[in-house]
């Protein structure tokens, strides 16, 4: 019963696994290059790759939705709805509680947002700092277009080629760099309680929790 949730829920950890191997210390430098939405950001964690971090914690949030798509059902899908329902008595008022009560929960509002944003708008809702100690200009590699630009944000060095389809070069290599990233806006309560930290990770690791205890508590109440 409820398979396909139990599959999401599998590459949901699976997904803030390979966020959490990205992490690394936070170390902060005099010289402070940062990158991302205006707004207060919340607590930071390190990273060597914010490229590879922005990836993994967009599919951590999409894949954490997705168990709960799974577990409650879209409201497009009338048809599954109503096949639950005949099948376990009491779904549709079970769905409806557990609906109401993520909409009115500030972490689930925002998972639910965020994954909408990435998915329909692409935009990210992270804020990245670029902490230089030893960088060259020198150790970037020749720029190949002729009037290519090195440019520097709080992602790191990347070359602009102009007048091309893909304008923005892959990152260069990031050596004597360390980065820290923050959600933009993060979500600081659950459940009536304060988040204990409002970093990617942690906000990415209770979201799973919950939707963990939700498939649980499906199971049990409709056997």
């Amino acid at each position: 019963m409820f398979e396909g949730a139990e599959t999401k829920l599998q590459d949901a950890r699976t997904a803030i696994k390979r966020l959490q191997a990205l992490v690394k210390p936070p170390l902060a430098t005099n010289i402070q290059i940062k990158s991302g939405p205006s707004g207060v950001s919340g607590d930071v964690v390190g990273t060597d790759d914010p490229v590879a971090f922005s990836e993994a914690f967009s599919s951590c949030v999409a894949q954490i939705r997705s168990v709960g798509d799974a577990v409650l059902v879209t409201s497009r899908n009338q048809t599954k709805i109503e096949e639950r329902e005949k099948r376990w008595p009491g779904f549709k008022n079970w769905r409806k509680e557990k609906i109401s009560e993520c909409r009115s929960d500030e972490l689930m509002k925002f998972i639910d947002a965020r994954r909408n944003d990435d998915l329909h708008e692409g935009d990210r809702c992270l804020s990245f700092t670029m902490h230089p100690y030893n960088f060259s200009s020198e150790r970037v590699g020749a720029a190949l277009p002729p009037g290519a630009a090195l440019r520097v944000s709080g992602t790191g060095a990347y070359w602009i080629f102009p007048d091309t389809p893909d304008e923005r070069h892959p990152y260069v290599v990031q050596d004597g760099s360390v980065f820290t990233a923050a959600i933009i806006n993060p979500p600081t309560m659950h459940k009536g309680e304060p988040l204990p930290s409002t970093d990617p990770v942690t906000v990415c690791a209770m979201a799973e929790k919950y939707y963990t205890e939700l498939l649980r508590e499906v199971r049990r109440l409709f056997k």
